[in-house]
């Protein structure tokens, strides 16, 4: 059995979408905390927008492991956010998705 451990601190503060930080509870309004609001208005639980963030940590780490030295420094030159892995979200790995894909054609 693989096990892998993923530092969850950020992960429902920052939205999802690349947006930023969200507001939650009585800072968006709202009477729950687990609810919250992203900076361009969109409102989402909060419990969906960190596992979507987790997620994307894993597989943001497994993709730059798995690259040579020299190749991951590109990435990381070309996708900033990926150079500091507490502050990657689901678009990080997105815009990395692109640029691997843009790397290989």
């Amino acid at each position: 059995m693989h096990i892998a451990r993923i530092c969850a601190w950020n992960t429902s503060r920052l939205a999802y979408d690349g947006s930023g930080r969200v507001l939650r509870g009585k800072q968006a309004e709202f009477s729950s905390y687990s609810v919250c609001q992203f900076q361009n208005g969109k409102v989402y639980n909060c419990d969906l927008s960190a596992s979507y963030n987790i997620g994307a940590r894993y597989f943001i780490r497994e993709i730059l492991k798995s690259l040579p030295e020299n190749e991951r420094l590109l990435m990381e030159a070309k996708v900033p956010p990926c150079s500091k892995r507490s502050t990657c979200t689901w678009s990080t790995l997105i815009s990395l998705n692109a640029e691997l894909m843009s790397f290989v054609s």
